[in-house]
């Protein structure tokens, strides 16, 4: 029955992870928008969150068993150490490789090795986890070199992994901490039920009792899955220090929902959905686990130990999902879920990463020591060294011949094609923009305006441009005459035209939009020769594109010849990209106090927030104002559109 499972397991795994070969190639050459669905208005997203946040935080047993045996010389837990390390590696390594899918630029990933920032908190996470997966590594080296004929190697790798023991805990340690100090950042965004001061400890007290429990859970399904025994007495001291922990991770927040006033957000006038999805969340985090852990009889079942660490593992997750995304749905006014691209590579990591554990645990005496064997041991108990098999060739060649090779490429050629087929526009496809034109100025008319109120989407954040005001600044800065100020915006104007409006090439709000129509061309060359010239020209690159539109429009498109030293591209960029690429230029370099935020480097110095008419008469006080009789408690969260911006 178990081997059954075993194998219709490897079989899901594999599937998941052919599928996410796919959709993470896919990633790479579609981009990031075609794979997820991400949004501005969310700083977070799943690949982020589950994979990295809460990945790294279930692998945490590998630092917390590592200072237990080695720092705080409790050697009854030594059994465990192997599976410990193990879990570690697999764990940080696929959170690594799910922050390579999940940055914009993942070929710019060795940036922080050489171009230090010491003052960002991910530049400290980036570091810590990289060398903490290498340490995790160098730990299990002589883990695996025991079925290689280097006695001498593995024995030095013995003698000197103390130091990288230490290095180890200190590294995660710090990036745990580190990790909660990102959500710092965003007091006013974050809801009260999750942003705190005392999220690092949080973060990094809770990792260690979840961290615990995981290796719990791992060790009962490992042991249901091969139908072995295991040591019992383990078991449950890893269940009573995962207690410990989620109990101090439990006292912290009692203390900060009652220091800082939240308890209204939990039970009082302020709750929402978010107090029930914080009480579920700390039910399985916290106190479910801690009364089965805390209970010498029920921490001693099998039954019940094996639900008091799922409800753990469980709940870290969804701790650090609320954090990371559920907490700031509100005040970004959007609701983030993910495609069925990002929930296939997400699960198709971790899929190749028990891929590989159930490989190392069948073919490497990973598991030794907790009552299971290992390829053909030899006697031995927990306290001492196995004696394990030497990997020979023959068996290397048996295992790529068996059956097991043509199971998989089975599987790859159902997996791959359909997955490319069934994922199309949820990760395997060119991303598809939602297209957002650009609307005309509310005061075309008037071609040389004093003033132009830019709202090109007509969504009311509208920016009030000083038309008349530009020029008279460029005349005197640049001792330019009134028309020649113009070709410092109008950077390009269409033929015969001397005030090109701006939506005439950036038509779309987002999206860059070709600025020449092949169409239009066509039938307007004097000759066969010309068009034969026009047409040698590759309009992809940005020279020839240039030398494309000198044929005709040297004369005929004002400031067409500034751009003979780089070329320019057809495609003009989105609306948005446009009118900040040429106004913050200017508006960087004239900043006389950046701390001021209505400073014209600073976006308040434009966008000035206008509340909406509703919301206006909203804030209008409907009778004199009185102090309140009950006190307001706790921090308050108010949208942004809701602030007076007189304030």
């Amino acid at each position: 029955m178990n081997e059954f499972v075993l194998k219709r397991l490897k079989d899901l795994m594999w599937i998941l992870f052919l599928a996410a070969l796919v959709v993470g190639g896919s990633r790479f050459v579609y981009g990031l928008g075609a794979t997820t669905n991400m949004m501005d208005a969310l700083p977070w997203g799943w690949w982020k969150v589950f994979n990295m946040i809460a990945g790294a935080a279930l692998a945490t047993s590998g630092f917390v068993i590592a200072a237990v045996i080695y720092i705080f010389d409790l050697r009854q837990f030594r059994s465990v150490a192997r599976l410990s390390v193990l879990v570690g590696f697999l764990g940080y390594g696929a959170s690594l490789i799910a922050l390579a899918f999940d940055v914009g630029l993942p070929h710019r990933g060795w940036h922080p090795f050489f171009m230090w920032n010491p003052h960002s908190f991910l530049f400290e996470v980036f570091w810590c986890v990289s060398l903490y997966w290498g340490v995790t590594a160098l730990e299990l080296l002589p883990i695996l070199s025991e079925r290689f004929p280097f006695p001498k190697l593995t024995h030095v790798l013995h003698e000197i992994m103390m130091p990288f023991v230490v290095l180890g805990v200190t590294l995660s340690t710090m990036h745990h901490s580190s990790l909660g100090a990102l959500f710092l950042a965003s007091p006013t965004r974050l809801h009260p039920l999750w942003h705190s001061m005392w999220i690092p400890p949080e973060f990094f007290i809770s990792a260690m009792g979840a961290g615990l429990a995981t290796m719990v859970l791992l060790i009962l399904i490992i042991s249901w899955l091969f139908n072995k025994e295991f040591e019992r007495v383990v078991l449950t001291r890893l269940a009573a220090g995962s207690a410990i922990f989620l109990s101090l991770y439990l006292v912290i927040k009692v203390v900060d929902l009652t220091v800082h006033n939240k308890w209204n957000y939990v039970f009082g006038a302020d709750k929402s959905w978010e107090s029930q999805v914080f009480l579920v969340e700390i039910a399985l985090q916290a106190i479910l686990p801690i009364l089965i852990f805390s209970i010498p009889v029920l921490r001693r079942s099998k039954p019940c130990l094996f639900i008091g660490s799922l409800a753990a593992f469980l709940g870290l997750v969804m701790h650090r999902l609320d954090v990371g995304i559920v907490g700031y749905f509100r005040t970004a006014e959007r609701v983030y879920i993910p495609n069925a691209g990002e929930f296939i590579l997400s699960f198709g990591l971790l899929a190749g990463a028990g891929l590989l554990f159930f490989f190392l645990i069948e073919k490497f005496p990973v598991l030794s020591g907790i009552g299971f064997g290992c390829p053909e041991e030899d006697g031995h108990d927990s306290h001492q060294q196995p004696k394990v098999s030497i990997w020979t060739l023959q068996e290397a060649l048996a295992l790529l011949k068996g059956p097991g090779t043509e199971r998989v490429l089975v599987i790859a050629l159902l997996v791959i094609p359909l997955a490319n087929i069934g994922l199309k526009g949820q990760g395997t496809s060119a991303f598809q923009p939602i297209l957002s034109p650009v609307y005309a100025s509310i005061q075309s008319g008037d071609t040389m305006r004093e003033n132009l109120r830019i709202d090109a989407n007509r969504n009311g954040d509208y920016v009030d441009f000083g038309h008349k005001k530009h020029q008279e600044v460029f005349q005197e800065k640049y001792r330019l005459g009134e028309k020649e100020t113009c070709v410092k915006c109008h950077h390009l104007t269409l033929p015969k035209d001397n005030n090109t409006v701006c939506r005439s090439c950036h038509s779309d709000m987002q999206v860059p939009m070709p600025m020449f129509h092949a169409d239009r061309h066509e039938e307007r060359f004097k000759d066969d020769d010309q068009r034969a010239s026009f047409a040698s020209f590759d309009l992809d690159r940005r020279k020839q594109n240039f030398e494309a539109c000198m044929m005709c429009h040297e004369e005929t498109m004002i400031g067409l010849a500034a751009y003979a030293p780089k070329g320019f591209d057809q495609m003009a960029p989105g609306f948005t990209q446009a009118m900040h690429g040429n106004c913050m230029t200017c508006h960087r370099l004239e900043e006389k106090d950046p701390t001021d935020p209505f400073s014209t480097g600073n976006c308040l110095g434009c966008h000035r927030p206008q509340p909406k008419p509703a919301i206006a008469a909203e804030l209008q006080p409907k009778e004199p104002f009185l102090v309140p009789t009950k006190p307001i408690r706790g921090p308050v969260i108010i949208p942004a559109e809701k602030v007076d911006p007189i304030l």
